[in-house]
Protein backbone atom coordinates (compact mmCIF):
# COMPACT_ATOMS: atom_id res chain seq x y z
CA UNK A 1 0.00 0.00 0.00
CA UNK A 2 1.46 3.42 -0.79
CA UNK A 3 1.46 5.66 1.56
CA UNK A 4 -0.84 8.21 0.28
CA UNK A 5 -3.13 5.65 0.69
CA UNK A 6 -2.67 5.21 4.39
CA UNK A 7 -2.97 8.54 5.11
CA UNK A 8 -6.22 8.99 3.12
CA UNK A 9 -7.48 6.80 5.28
CA UNK A 10 -6.37 7.89 8.17
CA UNK A 11 -7.48 11.34 7.24
CA UNK A 12 -11.31 9.77 6.48
CA UNK A 13 -11.38 8.05 9.83
CA UNK A 14 -9.83 11.30 12.01
CA UNK A 15 -12.53 13.53 10.03
CA UNK A 16 -15.54 11.00 10.64
CA UNK A 17 -14.20 11.01 14.50
CA UNK A 18 -14.60 14.55 14.51
CA UNK A 19 -17.90 14.42 13.33
CA UNK A 20 -19.28 11.94 15.25
CA UNK A 21 -17.88 13.65 18.18
CA UNK A 22 -19.73 17.38 17.42
CA UNK A 23 -22.86 15.40 16.72
CA UNK A 24 -22.52 13.64 20.27
CA UNK A 25 -21.67 16.51 21.74
CA UNK A 26 -24.79 18.68 19.99
CA UNK A 27 -27.46 15.95 21.12
CA UNK A 28 -25.92 15.99 24.72
CA UNK A 29 -26.84 19.93 24.73
CA UNK A 30 -30.15 19.98 23.81
CA UNK A 31 -30.84 16.55 26.01
CA UNK A 32 -29.46 19.75 28.98
CA UNK A 33 -31.45 22.26 27.36
CA UNK A 34 -34.72 20.67 27.17
CA UNK A 35 -34.14 19.33 31.08
CA UNK A 36 -33.72 22.44 32.55
CA UNK A 37 -36.81 23.56 30.29
CA UNK A 38 -39.02 21.12 32.00
CA UNK A 39 -40.30 21.88 35.49
CA UNK A 40 -39.24 18.82 38.24
CA UNK A 41 -42.68 17.40 39.48
CA UNK A 42 -43.07 17.58 42.83
CA UNK A 43 -45.13 15.43 45.16
CA UNK A 44 -47.28 17.64 47.69
CA UNK A 45 -45.03 16.43 50.53
CA UNK A 46 -42.27 18.11 48.77
CA UNK A 47 -43.92 21.07 48.09
CA UNK A 48 -45.76 21.53 51.92
CA UNK A 49 -41.50 21.40 52.97
CA UNK A 50 -40.49 23.99 50.60
CA UNK A 51 -43.16 26.24 51.22
CA UNK A 52 -42.63 26.04 54.97
CA UNK A 53 -38.50 26.58 54.06
CA UNK A 54 -39.18 29.68 51.86
CA UNK A 55 -38.41 33.03 53.86
CA UNK A 56 -41.64 35.08 54.61
CA UNK A 57 -39.94 38.29 52.67
CA UNK A 58 -40.31 36.22 49.44
CA UNK A 59 -43.83 35.32 50.61
CA UNK A 60 -44.79 39.04 50.89
CA UNK A 61 -43.90 40.27 47.42
CA UNK A 62 -47.52 40.91 47.27
CA UNK A 63 -49.33 44.44 47.41
CA UNK A 64 -49.09 45.76 51.43
CA UNK A 65 -52.45 47.44 51.71
CA UNK A 66 -52.85 50.99 52.67
CA UNK A 67 -49.17 51.60 51.30
CA UNK A 68 -48.14 54.38 49.18
CA UNK A 69 -46.87 53.02 45.77
CA UNK A 70 -43.50 55.17 46.50
CA UNK A 71 -43.49 52.80 49.96
CA UNK A 72 -44.26 49.98 47.80
CA UNK A 73 -41.62 50.12 45.26
CA UNK A 74 -38.86 51.15 47.90
CA UNK A 75 -40.15 48.02 50.01
CA UNK A 76 -40.08 45.64 46.93
CA UNK A 77 -36.70 47.12 46.23
CA UNK A 78 -35.46 45.96 49.45
CA UNK A 79 -36.72 42.82 49.43
CA UNK A 80 -35.42 42.17 46.51
CA UNK A 81 -31.49 43.34 47.43
CA UNK A 82 -32.04 41.28 50.16
CA UNK A 83 -32.58 38.18 48.11
CA UNK A 84 -29.70 38.97 45.61
CA UNK A 85 -27.96 39.08 48.97
CA UNK A 86 -28.55 35.55 49.94
CA UNK A 87 -28.21 34.52 46.82
CA UNK A 88 -24.99 35.98 46.24
CA UNK A 89 -25.60 38.03 43.26
CA UNK A 90 -23.51 40.94 42.72
CA UNK A 91 -24.75 44.60 43.45
CA UNK A 92 -24.63 45.85 40.00
CA UNK A 93 -26.83 43.08 38.83
CA UNK A 94 -29.11 44.12 41.52
CA UNK A 95 -28.87 47.96 40.55
CA UNK A 96 -29.48 46.76 36.46
CA UNK A 97 -33.07 45.57 37.68
CA UNK A 98 -36.00 47.40 35.34
CA UNK A 99 -37.59 48.81 38.53
CA UNK A 100 -34.56 50.38 39.14
CA UNK A 101 -32.95 51.16 35.70
CA UNK A 102 -35.87 52.38 33.70
CA UNK A 103 -36.95 55.04 36.05
CA UNK A 104 -36.75 59.08 36.24
CA UNK A 105 -32.97 60.07 37.60
CA UNK A 106 -34.10 61.41 40.82
CA UNK A 107 -36.09 58.45 41.48
CA UNK A 108 -33.71 55.99 39.87
CA UNK A 109 -31.20 57.49 42.68
CA UNK A 110 -33.65 56.79 45.39
CA UNK A 111 -34.41 53.34 44.89
CA UNK A 112 -30.23 52.37 44.13
CA UNK A 113 -29.61 54.38 48.11
CA UNK A 114 -32.66 51.70 49.00
CA UNK A 115 -31.39 48.73 47.20
CA UNK A 116 -27.60 49.59 48.20
CA UNK A 117 -28.86 49.96 51.89
CA UNK A 118 -30.96 46.76 52.08
CA UNK A 119 -28.49 44.60 49.83
CA UNK A 120 -25.01 45.93 52.39
CA UNK A 121 -27.17 45.38 55.72
CA UNK A 122 -25.09 43.60 58.67
CA UNK A 123 -26.05 41.71 60.49
CA UNK A 124 -29.11 39.24 61.19
CA UNK A 125 -31.10 39.66 58.81
CA UNK A 126 -34.39 41.90 59.62
CA UNK A 127 -38.19 40.14 59.82
CA UNK A 128 -40.50 41.18 57.20
CA UNK A 129 -42.94 43.32 59.71
CA UNK A 130 -39.25 45.03 60.77
CA UNK A 131 -38.22 45.26 57.48
CA UNK A 132 -41.62 46.62 56.25
CA UNK A 133 -41.71 49.31 58.92
CA UNK A 134 -38.08 50.56 58.48
CA UNK A 135 -39.05 51.06 54.94
CA UNK A 136 -42.14 52.79 54.89
CA UNK A 137 -40.51 55.01 57.63
CA UNK A 138 -37.44 55.88 55.69
CA UNK A 139 -40.35 56.37 53.01
CA UNK A 140 -42.48 58.56 54.69
CA UNK A 141 -38.83 60.27 55.65
CA UNK A 142 -38.00 61.17 52.03
CA UNK A 143 -40.87 61.57 51.05
CA UNK A 144 -41.69 64.86 49.18
CA UNK A 145 -44.43 66.52 50.82
CA UNK A 146 -48.44 67.20 47.96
Amino acid sequence: MSVFLRWGIFGIIGIAAVLYAYNASKKLAEARSAQKTQAPVATPRETDAKAASESPSSQESSTEPGLAPRCQAELDIALRALEARRQGEPIDRLLRIQEIAFQEPAWRARLEAVATRWYQWTGEEPTPEALRDAVVRNCEMFTPAP
